[in-house]
């Protein structure tokens, strides 16, 4: 038997809605770290890659040896090791007065061609247009190998809604309007091989807690042309979300505007059509391959 809504918990969405006098941010709630276990293959390189992600989420954002081996387990002399070994790479610095470590630009000389790829470039010049044009905030993210989506970038309007959401922030898997971005055109396989793995997950009293749900809206985004979220993830919020597809027709990014219900949705087929014309510029621009029953303008 399925559970029924009652007896499923209601999951934080982590995001909120706040109003600071003059515009509404919509931000990140304060939650625990999203860590992705490691394969225990290579434990020096993982509890390299441990001690990076722990400073880049925990606040202040810098640790002393002693803190760095009682969150990680790790010993203080296999920890001191990697440490140093990053700071002699410039991925973290170390200040001799606190005896703290902090991430080092270093990080970004390595990684700057992923950064800075020109595909990427072509995305942001045509987000940045189209928000623009319809002065609603945008979020670009990237699915991942766990199907969680990870925030590239953000772009804002003048007068909307502010989006506050950090870069390398983690959606869920089944968050509502880019997980069906994502799977709206998949195939019919990779549809299934997804819903093998999905857990329902209450966020808000909207949000659809069964498989035939899930798939109906699945199929509704493709004949749409857009992936539709209307409060079902954040209450109060709408999103309207579409795939970028890459060069060999994989889904590479995923980009979302939100703005409030009460205010945009009589802009729904607007927004939309404007977010088409943005994914068509981006295809263009990057000679991507979008499936032949993707929208074009």
């Amino acid at each position: 038997m399925s559970p029924s809504r009652d007896d499923i918990p209601k999951r934080s969405s982590r995001a909120e809605l706040h109003h600071d006098g003059t515009h509404w941010l919509l931000a990140p709630q304060a939650s625990e770290r999203v860590v992705k276990q490691p394969p225990g293959l290579v434990p020096a390189l993982e509890n390299a890659v441990a001690i990076l992600q722990f400073l880049n989420d925990t606040p202040p954002h810098e640790a002393a040896l002693v803190d760095l081996t009682a969150a990680l387990d790790i010993s203080k002399t296999h920890c001191h090791s990697i440490l140093k070994t990053l700071v002699h790479f410039e991925w973290l610095k170390f200040d001799p007065r606190s005896k703290t470590y902090r991430l080092h630009s270093g990080l970004l000389s390595t990684a700057s061609s992923l950064l800075n790829s020109p595909v990427l470039d072509a995305v942001r010049r045509s987000l940045s247009a189209l928000v623009q044009r319809i002065d609603i905030p945008c979020l670009l993210t990237q699915p991942m190998d766990d199907d969680t989506f990870i925030v590239i970038d953000k772009f804002n309007g003048p007068k909307s809604m502010e989006i506050s959401f950090p870069i390398g922030h983690r959606f869920p898997r089944d968050a509502c309007a880019q997980m069906r971005a994502y799977l709206g055109w998949q195939t019919p396989e990779r549809l299934d091989l997804w819903m093998e793995h999905w857990t329902p997950a209450r966020y808000t009293s909207k949000t659809p807690l069964d498989a035939k749900s899930i798939r109906a809206s699945v199929a509704a985004t493709r004949e749409r042309g857009y992936a539709l979220s209307q409060g079902e993830f954040t209450e109060g919020i709408m999103a309207i979300a579409l795939p970028i597809f890459d060069r060999d027709g994989q889904v590479s990014f995923i980009f979302n505007c939100s703005f409030m219900i009460d205010s945009f949705l009589p802009e729904q087929e607007k927004v939309a059509a404007e977010m088409i014309r943005a994914a068509t510029e981006i295809h263009r621009a990057t000679l991507a391959r979008p499936p032949e029953s993707f929208p074009a303008l």
